[in-house]
């Protein structure tokens, strides 16, 4: 654990106005409940931008696996079309 004290997780949340890597917010949540209201205040936003972007990578993954998932749909429709009209073209020769 990178942050050997309370005050040292607290000065890296209040003193240190950089962006937190991920790595780091995962080091300061043993630390949350000793925080000050500031330092507790940065870390909660810091984790709500974190959520509002991991929403934002799901948003798109999902908007991608649903057109994928209808072009599939209308090929199989397709497909299904041309093999109704193929089996039809049989029956009525071997007739």
């Amino acid at each position: 654990m990178p942050f050997p004290s309370s005050q040292d997780a607290d000065n890296r949340l209040v003193a240190n106005e950089a962006s937190l890597s991920q790595q780091e917010v995962r080091d300061l949540i043993p630390w949350m409940r000793l925080l000050s209201e500031a330092g507790m205040r940065r870390l909660r936003t810091e984790l709500d931008l974190m959520q509002i972007s991991a929403i934002q990578r799901f948003e798109e993954s999902s908007r991608r696996l649903a057109r994928g998932m209808a072009a599939m749909t209308a090929i199989l429709v397709i497909l299904t079309a041309v093999l109704v009209y193929l089996t039809r073209e049989l029956l009525s020769i071997s007739r």
